[in-house]
């Protein structure tokens, strides 16, 4: 298995190569040269596999380099259902992603069980795994990521504590739940460090990117990617696709929907490799709320992100990002690996704020079996409510969003599985709006806003965040 670059001017290389290098050397993000394929034959024999298992088969197939018992070793560790024990029923065990049924064959599918109640934890065990079983090319001794809360919170758990690594991580001020930023800032692991950007997710997902793809720089300092431009996360994530579908159909070979919140496009992008791949999935539904571009551009093919200063900060905030970061990936595949011409749209965008695609390029969108809607705070607070009163279940703000436009866009009598991505306990101001009642959290976060917290504030400047590193860098060389 052979990665490439979508602006097609790097050298191929293998998942073990790229596997914590977010941009290859022409500023493109790596995917699969050649999509593996899963025949219904083969997806037969999957359907009763426990979770680790179908990992196993499937995250073979993107990095085969990997040596098969080592890989087991790798997924069986991180999805051991004992780490996932947050689902609706406290009685299903052996679940790491289970499906909680609603109504009209449209269900929950749970990717937030496991302990900081983000879907991130799904592939952030798995990464730092790999990173301590030296299954990788690439040895960064610091991770960098921009997050609008939940994927650092993971990406900390994760790697907290690592003796041969440090995270960094920036996120938005002021633009997370009460709860988020509490579970955010209140790591006292001494190899983490949060910025906090006076600004939008946009602004710190910029820095990140500008920082990572000046080579010369990150590499002096052996810096490495640890958000979702990462492939190694994108492979991770397709595999609940999968398991979602085995255990949602009656027979393998009938199509099923999936939706998700639309973030930074990396669960959509993980969704349209699984179909690709084989999967039955009929349609990818993406959920957006009022930041949306996404949901013009898969409408229209103009793709135009609103600057900084006009992302709206809205209830569901980990959707508040007009420039997602794996958009790239999907654009590259419907211009069937064109990449000069992904690298053309690329420099528009940076030149004019904005690109069109061509009347055929728009028919490959159309094609793609990707589609979007959008939802507003009222739809959100609607749809949490009904959730509450219909089912005795509480959702977050970005499951509401999925929901909201699953239900309106979901083929009649085909299955859907709305992706549960964060869970409702984050959101309790929202979750009391709407309902008048508050979510109970586990018992271990049961104390989060009595933590202290520990940040560092600087303004949205990509210059004072690379003297930040530095200083980060030095004390811990200082102290070695």
């Amino acid at each position: 298995m052979e990665y490439v670059s979508t602006r097609g001017k790097a050298k191929e290389r293998t998942f073990s190569d790229i596997a914590f290098e977010g941009f290859a050397e022409d500023n493109g993000l790596w995917v699969p040269k050649s999509i593996p394929k899963v025949n219904l034959q083969t997806l037969r024999t999957w359907k009763g596999l426990s979770y680790a298992s179908l990992a196993f088969e499937i995250l073979h197939l993107f990095a085969p380099e990997i040596p098969r018992k080592d890989m087991w070793r790798l997924c069986a560790d991180a999805y051991d259902p004992s780490l996932y024990p947050y689902s609706r029923d406290i009685f299903n065990i052996d679940e790491v992603t289970p499906i909680t049924w609603l109504h009209d064959n449209v269900g929950l599918l749970e990717l937030s069980t496991g302990p900081t109640l983000a879907f991130d934890d799904i592939s952030m065990k798995f990464l730092a795994g790999l990173f301590d079983m030296g299954l990788t090319d690439s040895h960064p001794t610091t991770l960098l990521g921009a997050t609008t809360g939940d994927m650092g919170i993971s990406a900390e758990k994760a790697f907290g504590n690592h003796e041969n690594i440090d995270v960094i991580m920036l996120s938005p001020r002021d633009r997370m739940s009460r709860f988020q930023a509490a579970q955010l800032f209140s790591n006292k692991d001494d190899n983490v460090t949060n910025i906090e950007i006076d600004g939008t997710f946009d602004d710190c997902q910029d820095i990140v990117t500008k920082i990572l793809q000046d080579r010369a720089w990150s590499g002096e300092r052996n810096i490495g990617a640890i958000n979702s431009v990462l492939f190694a996360r994108i492979a991770t994530q397709v595999v609940y696709y999968f398991y979602g579908y085995l255990h949602a159909v009656d027979r393998v070979g009938e199509e099923i929907c999936f939706v998700m919140p639309g973030g930074n496009f990396g669960n959509a992008y993980a969704g349209w490799l699984a179909k690709e791949m084989g999967l039955p999935i009929m349609r990818l539904i993406v959920g957006t709320n009022e930041n949306d571009t996404m949901d013009a551009f898969l409408r229209t093919g103009h793709y135009a992100p609103r600057p900084s200063s006009e992302t709206i900060a809205t209830t569901s905030p980990s959707t508040d990002i007009s420039r997602a970061a794996s958009f790239e990936r999907f654009l590259f595949e419907i211009l069937k690996h064109d990449g000069a011409r992904v690298a053309e749209l690329m420099s528009e965008l940076e030149e004019k704020g904005e690109f069109r695609l061509t009347h055929e390029e728009l028919r490959s969108v159309r094609r793609s079996g990707v589609v979007s809607g959008s939802s507003n705070h009222a739809n959100r607070l609607e749809i949490i409510e009904s959730m509450h009163l219909e089912f005795d279940t509480y959702v977050d703000p970005h499951a509401a969003d999925a929901l909201f436009c699953g239900i309106y866009l979901h083929p009649v009598g085909i299955k859907t599985l709305v992706c549960e991505t964060v869970q409702a306990v984050k959101f309790p101001k929202m979750v009391r709006q709407a309902t008048g009642c508050t979510v109970p959290p586990p018992d271990e976060l049961a104390d989060i806003f009595e933590r202290e917290q520990r940040s560092i504030k600087l303004p949205a400047d990509e210059g004072l965040v690379r003297q930040q590193i530095d200083r980060i860098l030095a004390k811990k060389a200082q102290n070695a």
